[in-house]
Formats: C-alpha cells, structure tokens, sequence
C-alpha cells in the first residue's frame, strides 16, 4: 500500500510542477509551456526542481527568465 502512495504523490507533486510552470508561462507569454519546451526538457527541469530547495513558483519564474535572456 505505501508503494502506491509514493507513486500517487510522484505523480501528483510531478502534476503540481508541470501545471504551475503553464500557468507562469501563460501568464508571461501568452502560451503553455509546451510551445517552448518539450515534453524530454520539462523532466530535465523537474529533476532540476527535485534537487533545489526552491518554491515552485519561484524557478518557475527563473526559468522563464532564462529563457526570455
């Protein structure tokens, strides 16, 4: 049963993330996050994510600047 439960909060905290960096793109850009990265660059980011001590929304933020520079 607690194997279940890492793989449902997994795929929720990975939901989470992906969701939140749309959100932030839509807001800066006008699109989704998959009109400027695909889907192989968005797990980078998330593996990225996972080793930061870092609120979402903040390297959602950063990230969108790096891409803008």
């Amino acid at each position: 049963m607690s194997t279940n439960n890492k793989v449902s909060d997994n795929y929720i905290d990975r939901f989470t993330f992906i969701e939140t960096l749309s959100r932030e793109f839509i807001a800066a850009t006008g699109h989704g996050i998959y009109v400027h990265l695909d889907p192989i660059d968005i797990e980078q980011l998330y593996a990225n994510f996972q080793g930061m001590d870092l609120p979402i929304l903040q390297f959602a933020r950063q990230c969108i600047r790096k891409l803008r520079s």
